[in-house]
């Protein structure tokens, strides 16, 4: 793997973009993955802005860790609400309801996804990010598309 450097919200790798994806409104950085990690792991940065955090869902598959490295917001976990900001982690449990909410302007976080799988969700919805940056404009897939890439992967989304 390759040496990540953060630089004015911009991510670099001294590679090209192979690894980003921009997913809704937000830039995806998968920084390692399940061929990476023989399965056991993956690790994704996530920058974005409020608006596009997913609704209530629940993986039956994976355990979900988020460390904060910018920004602020609020985790959703079962009847639980958790506010963490830069250096607070929040873990969010397969089987347990949970969702979050962006609290400032932007925020960008470390997701450690494990076991791995679930950042192939990400780049069947999202798609390649052009630059290092946020997208130019929400991505937005067709609701059909999400919930059925979702349900493979062992996501669903709830009312609750």
């Amino acid at each position: 793997m390759a040496a990540t450097q953060i630089v004015n919200n911009e991510i670099s790798t001294g590679q090209d973009l192979y690894r980003s994806i921009w997913y809704m409104g937000g830039l995806l950085k998968i920084h390692a993955d399940g061929t990476d990690t023989n399965g056991q792991f993956s690790l994704i940065e996530a920058y974005s802005t409020p608006g596009m955090e997913p609704p209530m869902h629940v993986h039956q598959n994976e355990d979900e860790l988020f460390y904060v490295l910018e920004g602020e917001l609020t985790a959703f976990c079962g009847t639980r609400a958790i506010r963490a900001t830069r250096g607070d982690s929040v873990f969010l449990p397969r089987c347990v309801p949970h969702t979050f909410r962006i609290d400032s302007e932007t925020a960008r976080a470390l997701i450690l996804v494990t076991p791995s799988g679930f950042e192939n969700y990400f780049r069947e919805i999202g798609r390649p990010a052009e630059q290092a940056t946020l997208p130019p404009s929400p991505i937005i897939p067709d609701l059909e598309h999400i919930m059925r890439t979702a349900n493979k992967y062992g996501v669903n989304f709830t009312d609750r």
